[in-house]
């Protein structure tokens, strides 16, 4: 992803950050629509971000002073998040009992970007450094177009086992959107 102001390539935490906010306006179409297909794209936006951030963003985290801490406790969240996906995943949102579902995944993510924008990304830019959050940025976008495109709770932190298995699921994940079109 280029920055539309400068055309450079957009950083690990620009992109995240872009992320963020298309998940928010996800939401909000959901909310206010409550269709199949929105639902979709959410689930697909958020399991392919879990999954990039799981295999790149959390290792670059632990590298810096007191990322260990911050590293386990957002995996932990996002170990929530992938359980409440799977909870929704094909779901119908026009279930009022499904859409109490979605919102109680929701408030976890908001919860989880606040933390992240708030406390890691700052801690992330101050020691990484512009160079080294530009090509994190690279290695983000290209992962996210093999990422998978629906939850699995069963996804390992580890981020060379979440790497492996991610390239497997994301392949069977896209072959079961294929399917389902």
């Amino acid at each position: 992803m280029k920055d539309a102001t400068t055309g450079t390539k957009a950083d690990a935490i620009e992109l995240l950050v872009s992320q963020h906010r298309e998940v928010d306006q996800l939401w909000s179409q959901l909310q206010a629509a409550q269709s199949k297909t929105i639902a979709k794209h959410l689930i697909d936006a958020l399991s392919r971000h879990d999954a990039i951030e799981t295999q790149l963003l959390y290792p670059a985290v632990r590298s810096t002073p007191g990322g260990e801490h911050l590293a386990d406790h957002s995996l932990e969240e996002h170990q929530r998040v992938r359980e409440l996906l799977k909870g929704v995943d094909g779901d119908d949102p026009a279930d009022p009992e499904v859409f109490a579902r979605f919102q109680e995944c929701l408030d976890a993510v908001q919860h989880h970007v606040e933390e992240e924008e708030s406390q890691i990304f700052p801690k992330l830019r101050d020691a990484l450094g512009q160079e080294q959050l530009t090509a994190l940025g690279a290695k983000l976008e290209t992962a996210w177009a093999v990422a998978p495109t629906h939850p699995h709770p069963s996804t390992p932190n580890d981020p060379l086992a979440a790497t492996a298995a991610g390239i497997v699921t994301g392949v069977v994940d896209r072959a079961r959107d294929a399917l389902d079109k």
